[in-house]
């Protein structure tokens, strides 16, 4: 995939300088005047390649985001539903559970893994009920557990997702076109000049940066936090005190 991405870059690129070499040969371009209609497409078409490249980025990384924000809320309310249904000796450790998902779960996710602790809490839960005595609430908390169980491993599965890597180049490359433009173009270095496309760097700037920081939904500014799961526990507190 790499080398046919690279292939496609060069044969872009010499095909463009054919095509300059075959029609470009008029006597303004020998004497390196650009028009200003040469001007607006060239400006245009490198603007236009950096904001595609950015734009589908950022869709897809919000995209993802968002995604793995409501897998949080799906096992949360998975959770609540199992912790109404289970029984006096299970809500401690459905409780443990969500603790440790919390807290080791979540640190572990920020590097692509899961918290052995968080496994083990989740086994610990499913080996109480299994225990129990036949009844209708074991065959509902079993049923419940399994939901869990889904939900966690589809949780797990956000921690690896991840937008093509060459995008990534290629917004960089896209960047240092916009920026190497003015100049190439024939802008020269003047004040006012310099504080134009020392704005149009910053804008640009930003855009490399937000990107490059919403790669990974559990990482970076922009990340899913556990407030799921915190409210689960808040419900679990409302969920005792009822019962009691």
């Amino acid at each position: 995939m790499s080398l046919g991405i690279v292939i496609a870059v060069v044969l872009g690129a010499i095909l463009a300088v054919g095509i300059l070499a075959a029609f470009g040969r008029t006597s303004r371009s020998r004497e390196g005047v650009f028009s200003g209609g040469a001007l607006s497409f060239l400006g245009s078409a490198s603007l236009s390649s950096f904001i595609l490249v950015t734009a589908f980025l950022i869709a897809g990384s919000w995209s993802n985001l968002n995604t793995a924000r409501g897998h949080t809320w799906d096992e949360a309310r998975a959770l609540n539903a199992a912790y109404t249904d289970a029984d006096a000796s299970t809500r401690p450790l459905l409780r443990g559970y969500v603790t440790d998902v919390i807290g080791p779960d979540f640190e572990a996710m920020t590097h692509g893994g899961a918290a052995p602790a968080a496994w083990a809490g989740l086994d610990a839960v499913r080996a109480q009920v299994q225990a129990l005595p036949a009844s209708p609430q074991r065959s509902a908390e079993l049923a419940d557990l399994a939901d869990i169980y889904t939900k966690r491993q589809i949780r797990l599965a956000d921690a690896s997702v991840s937008l093509p890597e060459p995008l990534y180049p290629a917004l960089v490359g896209t960047a240092l076109l916009v920026l190497l433009y003015a100049p190439i173009a024939g802008l020269t270095f003047h004040r006012r000049e310099a504080v134009a496309l020392g704005l149009v760097g910053a804008v640009v700037g930003f855009g490399v940066y937000l990107v490059l920081h919403m790669t990974h939904p559990y990482t970076g500014p922009m990340h899913v936090t556990p407030v799921a799961y915190q409210q689960s526990l808040e419900r679990f507190t409302q969920l005792s005190q009822s019962r009691s």
